[in-house]
C-alpha cells in the first residue's frame, strides 16, 4: 500500500486518519516532541511519556492520551502497526514507525542524528517511505564539532566575565537552555535561569534528567554569573534589569555571517538541535528508504541533492523542478567534510602577526586576533603589541582602521558598488557571484576566492591605503569611485582585499570600544589611561589624541564648540530599592522627558543642535536658533526636545511626525509645537566644565536666561523608597518616560558613567 502524506495542519495521513504535528486542534494527532509549534489542544495525543509530561504542563487540559515507550510496539489502527523511536532532539522526542500491508513509513519530526547532551540518541530504522525534517538542507550547514562550540562558549563566558560584564546566553527555553546548562557542568561558573528556562529545566530533572548547580534569575545578585534565557530584543525589559550585558545566540543559524546583526546579540555560536547537512545525509543512508519526502527549511534544494545520489525525493507541498539542479556534495564527498573543516578553521585563533611592522598585512593578520577573543585585556595587549612596533606617524593610520570608517570616506560608497568593483576586478559576473553566495552566505569568503584566482603578494603599507581612502573620499562621483575601487582590488593580496571589503562594510568585528583604544594609546605612549580617555572624550578624534599622547600635551584637548561628544547613558533599573542601594537614601532626581536627546551648542549668533550620533540636526528645529541667539552666553548643553501642549508633553509619536516631514516643509513646524529642555551643561564661555561635580554644572547651567521654548529641566530631590514610587507614578501620569537619578558629584564622563545615572524602567510583563 503506498503512503498517502497531505499537507495539511501539519500532515495528515488520510488513510489512518491521523495528523502529524499538527499545531491546529484536531480528533488524533501524533505529537512527536513538546515545542509549541508541533502540539495544539487535541482531543487524542499519540506521544512519548516525556513528551506526554511536558505537554500536561504547557497546555494543561482534558483529552485522550496513547503514550508509548520508545521501542515498545503498538497497534495504532486495526492493521498498522507502529513503534516510537528517539528522534534526538530535546527531551522526549520521538520518531513515529508504521506498517501496513506490508509497507513501512517513517516520519523524522524535528531530529538530530548527532548525539547530543540532552536529549535521547536517535535511533534510525529501515523503511520504505521516510518524511524527513530539512532545516539544514545546505552545505553551507555543517556545524563545527560541538565540543569545540562548547569549549568556545565556556571562554566567551570566562572572557566575559572577566571584563566585568555579564554573560547572557539565548536559547529556547525547552531543549537549547537544558543543553547550553548541562555543557557548563564542569566549567565551575555560576549559572542563572530566566524564570521559563528555569521551570521547564526543572520539568526535565523530574524526569531524571542531571542538571549542574544553577539559581533562579536574581536582578540583585546576578553580577558575576552567567545567566541562560531565551532571546529577547535589546531593548526588552529583562534585558535592561542586567548589569552590562553581553549577549551570545546559540542557534545553527549562528553559521550565517549575518547572524549577529539578524540576532542583534555580540556573539553568535553554531550549534544546534537539528541535523545538520551532514547528519541529514547520514541518517538517510541508514534508513535506505525507497521514497522521501522532504518537509521544512530547505527541502526543495535537499530533495534536489537526493534525486541527484538516486533517490526518489520530494519537497512535500513544493514545485519539484527537474534538469535544473545544481551539484551539490554527497554523503561521502570530501567537499562535504572539508565545509566542516574549513568552519573550524575559521574559528581558531589566528596567530600573532608575523608581517612587517607598518604593513596592511599586519594590521589584517591583528584584527583577525581582536576578532576572535573577547577578552578586553586580551584585545588591549594585541592592540598594545601593534601600534609598539609602529612609528607615530602610523599610529593613527592603524587604529582608524580597526573602527569603523568616517561618514566622508562613505560618501556615495553603495555595498551594491562595492561589490561590483570586486567583480570587475576579479572578471568575476554578478550570475557567478549570486551562485557563490546562495553556496555560502558569506560575502568575506567570496572575496577571498575570487582575489585569490590571481593571488598578489602583501605589499601595501598603511600608508599606501591610507592614501587610498583619502584618495576615494575625494573622488566626484561613484562611477569614479569605483573605478579606483576596482583597481585597488586588483592589487590586493586575497587577506588584503577581504579586509578592505569588510572596512568599508563597517563589518570587521573587532570588538573595539572607544575605552580599549584609549587604554591601547596610553600603553604605547606610556602615559595615564584616564587623561588619554578625556583626551578621546573631548576630541571624538583618535588622530588628535594619538598625536597628543606621543607628544605629552594630553592635557592641552579641551572640548571645543561645534564638536559634538558622546552623551552619558542612564542604566535602567526597576525598582526603587535597587536604585537606594546604589546611590543612597538622599537622590538627585530629573524626569525623563519622552523625547529626543541631543546637544545644542552656541556661540554669537552661531547655533547648532547635534544628534546623540552626532548627526546635525539643526535645519529640523530652526525655531531653537532664534530662541538660542537670545541667550547672551556661549554654551554647550545636553537636551531633549519634546513635542509639547498646553504646558505638558505631547506623546513621542507628534515628535516622529515632524521628524517624517520634508525640510522644505518645516516651516509647518507650529502645527507640532516643541520645547528644549536643557538638563546639563558642558562648557560655558569657552571653559571646559566636563570635570567640573554635577552640582556645579547645574549651578552654571541655572544663569542661563530661559525662553517659552527653552528650558531647564528641575531637580526633584527625593528620599526613600515611598517618596521614588509617588514621584514615578506622577511623572508616568503627565507623559514623561519616568526618571532619571544622578550622583550630584559626578563629573561628565560616558567612557566611564558607571553607576552615576540611573534610570527608573518600567516592570517587565
Amino acid at each position: 500500500m503506498p503512503w498517502q502524506i497531505e499537507q495539511r495542519n501539519g500532515l495528515y495521513l488520510p488513510q489512518l486518519d491521523w495528523h502529524l504535528d499538527a499545531r491546529k486542534p484536531v480528533a488524533r494527532s501524533f505529537v512527536s516532541h513538546a515545542h509549541f509549534d508541533h502540539m495544539g489542544k487535541h482531543e487524542e495525543i499519540l506521544c512519548s511519556p516525556p513528551t506526554a509530561q511536558l505537554i500536561r504542563q504547557r497546555i494543561p487540559g482534558d483529552r485522550k492520551w496513547s503514550i508509548h515507550e520508545f521501542g515498545e510496539p503498538f497497534e495504532l489502527e486495526p492493521g498498522t502497526k507502529a513503534c516510537l523511536y528517539p528522534a534526538g532532539h530535546i527531551v522526549g522526542s520521538s520518531m513515529l514507525w508504521l506498517e501496513k500491508d506490508g509497507e513501512s513509513f517513517l516520519y523524522t519530526g524535528d531530529f538530530k542524528l548527532t548525539p547530543g547532551i540532552s536529549a535521547e540518541p536517535c535511533q534510525p530504522v529501515q523503511v520504505d517511505t521516510l518524511i524527513i525534517e530539512t532545516t539544514y538542507g545546505l552545505p553551507r550547514y555543517t556545524f563545527p564539532p560541538e565540543n569545540e562550540v562548547y569549549a568556545d562558549i565556556i571562554r566567551f563566558c570566562r572572557e566575559t566575565l572577566e571584563n566585568g560584564d555579564t554573560p547572557v546566553l539565548f536559547g529556547y527555553s525547552l531543549g537549547k537552555s537544558q543543553s547550553i546548562l548541562r555543557s557548563l557542568t564542569d566549567a565551575k561558573l555560576e549559572v542563572m535561569l530566566h524564570p521559563t528556562a528555569l521551570k521547564l529545566t526543572q520539568s526535565c530533572a523530574k524526569l531524571g534528567w542531571t542538571f549542574p548547580s544553577h539559581l533562579p534569575f536574581n536582578e540583585r545578585d546576578h553580577q558575576g554569573k552567567v545567566v541562560i534565557s531565551p532571546p529577547f530584543q535589546k531593548n526588552a525589559p529583562f534585558l535592561q534589569r542586567i548589569k552590562n550585558p553581553k549577549t551570545a545566540i546559540i542557534s545553527g543559524w549562528a553559521i550565517d555571517p549575518s547572524s549577529t546583526y539578524r540576532y542583534q546579540t555580540d556573539k553568535a555560536f553554531p550549534l544546534s538541535d537539528h541535523a545538520d547537512y551532514l547528519d541529514l545525509q547520514s541518517f538517510v543512508a541508514k534508513v535506505a528508504p525507497k521514497t522521501i519526502y522532504t518537509v521544512h527549511g530547505f527541502a526543495q534544494e535537499f530533495a534536489a541533492t537526493l534525486r541527484q545520489q538516486g533517490y526518489q525525493a520530494w519537497a512535500l507541498g513544493r514545485e519539484n523542478q527537474l534538469g535544473l539542479d545544481i551539484p551539490t556534495p554527497s554523503a561521502n564527498d570530501t567537499s562535504a567534510t572539508n565545509s566542516r573543516n574549513l568552519t573550524k578553521k575559521s574559528r581558531a585563533t589566528p596567530p600573532p602577526p608575523t608581517a612587517a611592522p607598518g604593513s596592511l598585512e599586519a594590521l589584517v593578520l591583528t584584527s583577525l586576533a581582536l576578532a576572535a577573543t573577547d577578552s578586553l585585556q586580551n584585545k588591549t595587549d594585541l592592540i598594545s603589541n601593534h601600534i609598539a612596533a609602529l612609528d607615530p606617524e602610523f599610529v593613527p593610520i592603524a587604529l582608524q582602521l580597526l573602527v569603523e570608517p568616517n561618514a566622508k570616506t562613505l560618501d556615495g560608497l553603495t555595498q551594491k558598488l562595492v561589490l561590483q568593483s570586486l567583480i570587475l576586478a576579479t572578471g568575476s559576473s554578478e550570475t557567478e557571484y549570486k551562485q557563490l553566495y546562495q553556496e555560502s552566505r558569506d560575502k568575506f569568503q567570496i572575496t577571498h576566492q575570487l582575489l585569490a584566482r590571481s593571488a598578489k603578494t602583501p605589499q601595501k603599507t598603511l600608508r599606501d591605503i591610507h592614501s587610498f581612502l583619502t584618495t576615494l573620499a575625494a573622488a566626484p562621483n561613484p562611477i569614479f569611485k569605483q573605478s579606483l575601487l576596482s583597481e585597488q582590488f586588483r592589487k590586493l593580496s586575497p587577506n588584503e582585499g577581504t579586509f578592505l571589503l569588510q572596512f568599508l562594510s563597517s563589518t570587521l568585528q573587532t570588538g573595539i570600544t572607544p575605552n580599549l583604544l584609549c587604554e591601547a594609546i596610553a600603553n604605547r605612549y606610556q602615559r595615564p589611561v584616564d587623561a588619554t580617555q578625556a583626551a578621546y572624550l573631548r576630541s571624538q578624534n583618535l588622530d588628535t589624541v594619538a598625536q597628543a599622547a606621543a607628544s605629552d600635551t594630553l592635557d592641552s584637548i579641551r572640548i571645543s564648540l561645534f564638536q559634538p561628544i558622546a552623551p552619558i547613558i542612564a542604566h535602567p533599573e526597576t525598582s526603587a530599592e535597587a536604585i537606594i542601594e546604589k546611590q543612597g537614601l538622599s537622590l538627585w532626581v530629573e524626569q525623563e522627558h519622552a523625547g529626543m536627546r541631543c546637544q545644542i551648542h552656541k556661540q554669537e549668533e552661531h547655533v547648532e543642535l547635534y544628534s546623540t550620533s552626532h548627526e546635525r540636526i539643526t535645519h529640523l528645529f530652526p525655531e531653537f536658533v532664534d530662541e538660542a541667539r537670545k541667550i547672551p552666553q556661549h554654551f554647550i548643553c545636553d537636551a531633549v526636545i519634546v513635542p509639547w501642549g498646553y504646558e505638558a508633553p505631547l506623546p513621542r509619536s507628534e515628535l516622529e511626525k515632524r521628524l517624517s516631514r520634508k525640510a522644505e516643509d518645516l516651516f509647518l513646524g507650529e502645527e507640532v509645537h516643541v520645547v528644549l529642555w536643557l538638563f546639563d551643561i558642558l562648557c560655558l564661555a569657552d571653559i571646559d566644565l566636563l570635570d567640573l561635580p554635577l552640582e556645579k554644572r547645574r549651578q552654571k547651567l541655572d544663569t542661563l536666561s530661559v525662553t517659552p521654548k527653552i528650558r531647564i529641566t528641575p531637580v526633584l530631590p527625593l528620599m526613600g523608597v515611598e517618596q521614588i514610587e509617588q514621584a514615578y507614578a506622577r511623572s508616568i501620569n503627565t507623559g514623561n518616560n519616568g526618571l532619571v537619578f544622578k550622583d550630584p558629584r559626578s563629573p561628565y564622563n560616558p567612557l566611564a558613567a558607571g553607576d552615576t545615572w540611573l534610570k527608573l524602567a518600567p516592570q517587565e510583563d
